[in-house]
Formats: C-alpha cells, structure tokens, sequence
C-alpha cells in the first residue's frame, strides 16, 4: 500500500465553485454510461483510490458476478455538480460515493440514492448502531460505510518516554501532560486556522465536556449562546491563552499538504487529535506504529461524563435511478460482508465499520478495542453533524477566535444567527 496515497484520502474543505464552463465536460463524463450490467461504474472523487476501487471491484465480481470500474473526479465540487445533475436520470453511474450524515441528506430528499435497509438488516449487529445513524434518515438506510475513522488524540512516544509521561485517562492527568511538556518548550497540541480545521477543538472540547449538549446543538435543539457552549469557549480561550497549542498560523494538517509532521516527527510537537485516517500522514514520514507514536482517546472534562468518540465515515451509494440498481445493490451487500470488508481494509488499512474485522494497524486495533471495552457511543464529526452552511460560518468564526480568543459572546452570536436562519430554512 502506498501511505503517502492514503494521506490524501479524503478532501473535505470547501472550494470555489464549479466554473460553468467546465460543466458540459463533467456531466457528459458522468453520464456517458453506467457499464455493463456486470460490470458497474463507480464515480468518486477520491483519485488516489483508483487501485483500490478497481481491485475490490474485481474481486467483488469474482464472488458474486458483479464488480465495477471506477471513474474518478480530481475536484469534489464539480463531482458533486455532475452527480446533483445527473442523479435524477438513468445517465448517473450506478454506484457513488458521497458524504454521510448532513452531507447526504440533499441526495436522500432528491431520491438520488437507493434504500440500502435491507442490505444492513442482513448483517444483524456487526455494524454499529451508531455508525447505521450516519446513513439513516427517515427509518431508511443509505450507502455501505466505506471506513471508520474514530477521532484520537496521537502522541508521540519518544517524547512521552522523555518526560515519563502516560497517555491521560482523566482530565487532571491530562492537564499534568499539558503543563510538563510546556515547561520543557514542547508544543504539547497541534492547532491551525488553515483550511477548515478551525471546528477541530470546538468538536472536541464540547463531546468531551457534554456530548449531549453537542448532539443538541448540532442538530438545531440547542443554541451556541447556551451556557455550556460558552465555557467550553472559555475552557478553549484558556488553552490556547496558556500556550498548549502550535501557533495555528503557521501549522497545516490539509490532506492536500501538511507539515505538522515534521514537528512531531522531530519532538517539537507532541500531540494532535485528528480522524484515524491522519496516521498515514504519520506513517509517510517515517514513523512507526506503537514505535514511534501511538494514540488515546481525549479523556472527558468532567467525572462521570459517557463515553463519548467522535466518528466519521463516507458511504458507497447505489445510485436510485441507476439502469442496474439490483445488481448494484448485489455488489454493495458483498462489499458489507465480513468477506468484503477483509478484502477491503487489507487494500487500504482503514478501519472497518465491521466489528469481526480486525484492524491491520496495531495503532487503530487498540483503538477499536477500547470503544468496545468502554462502551463509546459514537457521535458523527462536526463537519457532517450540522447544516453545511451552518459549518461554513463557524470554521469562519473559529478562526477568528483562535487567532484573537477573548470575549467568545460575538463569536457564538454569529454563529447562532446563521443556525436560526438555516433551521428555519430547513424545518
């Protein structure tokens, strides 16, 4: 496998929008033909997935009779462009990839994707509760899980071994880990503005803190301006006024270019909380699993908190008015299958959403094993959990507040007055 593949993955920020004469090109590529009836097209917007999709496409049609070719898309908004366009007509590809949670409830209202219940009702429990939500709307489920990505703190092991320092279990322990390896000119968190990172530690703090205020808020039950959203702003105004985190100026963690390796890889750095996808990036730089770094889950604010991770994950969708939704649908359930996924989690090392699929990465196995062990429930990343234009004000908002994180009351204002607008919009 090739790491430095897997590290840019996934694109997940914004970009300008789709120039209409680019247009005709995109959606003539996009409905030019699904392929055969045994032999799908799978569009996706993830080019560096190409050798992956293929090789599990062709497996899929050595087991069941129906595989799939990919089609990729280097840009996500004119992807998304030529699939809204195409969707509602037999000309889109019979298979797609796309966003979860909020982020494929357009495509779900439009009928664009095909109702996948069945297909999860077939695996019983091995797929989580809590993931099958990511896809739910309705009573309905939608698109196969193509990875799980917990959100985990990474740390590097040659520092904590340095200072004599345990991954934190409680939030006093943690503040011991900040402290230490500020005392000794370590930057103990990473942090940047770049991009749309900025919700990173506003996610975290907040699940930490309540993550039944975070569900409130994210689905439009509660306000930003609630109090408990306040002192996590404050909590956060008082990490970054006390130097825990990297001047988030000058860091990057884009998956189209980072350089916070380079600091943890060389001890000038510590830790970051990011999706378990990120450990490619740390592994492209020549760091080695439960060698050279390892990871926990951010212990809770205060006692007696649930257990509480952040997920993500991104679905493969069976498109609704495809001309071979059965077949497709057929190829979809073996990619579900304990069979599927083995094959598919030794292409790529992601972790699987199946509980009986090992994680090839001894980083990410004992991961998994203490969400099972400690009971997490699961709740989806910021970026998906909300109204994507609701997102879009506060990565803004967030940015201003890390670079100036004073008074937050004018922060969360805007952020609230767009809520109340796009909740209103929306029902």
């Amino acid at each position: 496998m090739d790491t430095v593949d897997r590290r840019t993955f996934l694109k997940i920020g914004g970009g300008a929008a789709l120039a209409s004469a680019g247009l005709p090109w995109l959606l003539a590529a996009c409905s030019s033909g699904s392929g055969s009836a045994t032999n799908l097209q799978l569009s996706n917007d993830k080019p560096t997935w190409q050798s992956w999709f293929q090789t599990e496409g062709n497996q899929a049609k050595s087991a069941v009779k129906v595989g799939w070719t990919p089609r990729e898309y280097s840009d996500e908004n004119a992807y998304q462009a030529a699939i809204k366009t195409a969707g509602g007509s037999s000309r889109v590809s019979d298979l797609f990839t796309w966003q979860s949670s909020w982020g494929m409830k357009d495509v779900v209202d439009a009928g664009f994707v095909a109702d996948l219940t069945a297909e999860w009702d077939k695996e019983g429990d091995v797929y989580s509760a809590d993931m099958r939500k990511l896809f739910t709307f309705d009573g309905k489920t939608y698109g196969a899980p193509l990875y799980l990505a917990p959100w985990v703190v990474f740390y590097s092991k040659q520092v904590f071994d340095k200072y004599q320092l345990q991954p934190p279990t409680t939030w006093d322990e943690l503040q011991h880990v900040l402290d230490t390896l500020k005392g000794n000119g370590i930057a103990p968190l990473g942090a940047t503005v770049d991009g749309v990172w900025s919700f990173l530690w506003f996610q975290t703090l907040l699940v930490a803190s309540d993550p039944e205020l975070y569900q409130a808020v994210t689905a439009g039950h509660a306000k930003y301006t609630d109090p408990g959203v306040m002192d996590v702003m404050k909590l956060w105004s008082q990490m970054i006024k006390a130097g825990y985190f990297t001047d988030p100026s000058s860091v990057t963690f884009s998956t189209r270019g980072t350089n916070f390796a380079t600091p943890f890889k060389q001890g000038k750095a510590a830790m970051c909380e990011m999706g378990t996808w990120y450990e490619a990036t740390i592994t492209s730089a020549g760091m080695k699993p439960g060698v050279d770094y390892d990871a926990f889950i951010l212990p809770s604010v205060k006692p007696g908190v649930q257990n509480t991770i952040v997920i993500e994950s991104g679905p493969l969708c069976v498109a609704g008015h495809g001309r071979h939704k059965d077949n497709a649908t057929k190829a979809v359930g073996w990619f579900m299958s304990k069979d599927g996924q083995q094959e598919w989690t030794k292409l790529t090392g992601f972790i699987s959403g199946r509980s009986d699929v090992p994680s090839t990465s001894p980083v990410d196995k004992k991961i998994t094993d203490q969400i099972k062990s400690g009971n997490y429930q699961q709740v989806s990343r910021y970026y998906e959990a909300t109204p994507n234009d609701i997102v879009q004000t506060a990565i803004e908002e967030f940015q201003k507040f890390m670079l100036h994180p004073n008074d937050p009351t004018s922060i969360l204002n805007a952020i609230q007055s767009k809520a109340d607008d796009v909740w209103k919009s929306v029902g």
